[in-house]
């Protein structure tokens, strides 16, 4: 059977959807939207002439990082060399422009495949959950940010390169706490709602924005830690979250876009870095 690759549509968020309700993912329209908006001609779709059966995302910062996300293939057509298509389709884009480093987030499946295909790991993290509450509050009207606020000065350096048009669209579908010295986001997704990104200069700041931003749902939550941030994973553990799931950091490229792990309480979601 041939399979196509082309770049992806707005028009096909609603089979991007039914892959990601079919494997068990957290995303809603509006975070596809997101994607595509931010990056309308590196977004790719696999399909089989009538349905969507494999999709991947780029999200480029600058020429020194992008990052490859939202990997997706339909479980019947698992194994067929459909994800290494996709990631190769987006390591030529990325490479025609010249970006010089390029990263994702693998699960211990996706680990494996990325491996071949030259990305090398940088750190692991472990996705924390909170079960609900109270009363799922997943309606809750989000106000949109006309502007974030965002320390971007103290992201850069958390993050490792400058990344404040992407945090403007995120800012845009999310609830945004702010302090002098740090400043987070939570974001309702379908299974849970999702802390991230948290930046803040110390263990205190950081306290204060994750009491905020728990303070602000009911729901389920997912919140992202980078492995190295003992600090975080504290916090993690005060609030009663718990481990739920492995994750790796990856990187291929020129050379690696270093970041302040110290300063990153929680990463903008696993799509995005």
């Amino acid at each position: 059977m041939h399979h196509d690759i082309r770049i992806f549509q707005l028009t096909d968020i609603p089979g991007a959807l039914e892959l990601c309700r079919n494997s068990g993912w957290n995303q809603l329209a509006p975070d596809w939207e997101r994607l595509i908006k931010h990056e309308p001609t590196a977004c790719f779709v696999m399909n089989d002439g009538k349905k969507i059966i494999g999709t991947v995302t780029t999200t480029c910062y600058g020429t020194q990082l992008a990052w490859i996300g939202m990997m997706l293939v339909h479980e019947k057509y698992r194994r067929q060399g459909i994800a290494k298509a996709l990631i190769n389709t987006c390591l030529e884009h990325l490479h025609s422009r010249k970006i010089r480093c390029i990263k994702l987030d693998a699960t211990p499946t996706g680990k494996l495949v990325y491996s071949q295909l030259g990305f090398r790991d940088e750190w692991s993290f472990h996705r924390w959950q909170r079960e609900s509450h109270a009363q799922d509050d997943r309606n809750m009207v989000v106000v949109p940010e006309s502007d974030a606020g965002w320390n971007l000065d103290l992201d850069k350096a958390a993050f490792g390169v400058a990344r404040g048009q992407w945090l403007k669209r995120l800012a845009n579908h999310s609830r945004v706490k702010r302090y002098r010295e740090g400043c987070g986001m939570v974001r309702e997704g379908y299974l849970a709602s999702y802390i991230g990104p948290v930046i803040a200069s110390s263990p205190e700041t950081a306290k204060h924005l994750i009491n905020d931003l728990l303070a602000s749902t009911n729901r389920t939550t997912f919140w992202d830690i980078p492995q190295p941030n003992r600090n975080a994973i504290a916090l993690a553990h005060h609030y009663g979250f718990q481990p739920v799931r492995t994750l790796t950091r990856m990187w291929t490229g020129l050379e690696l876009t270093q970041c302040d792990l110290d300063l990153q309480y929680a990463i903008s979601d696993p799509g995005t870095g």
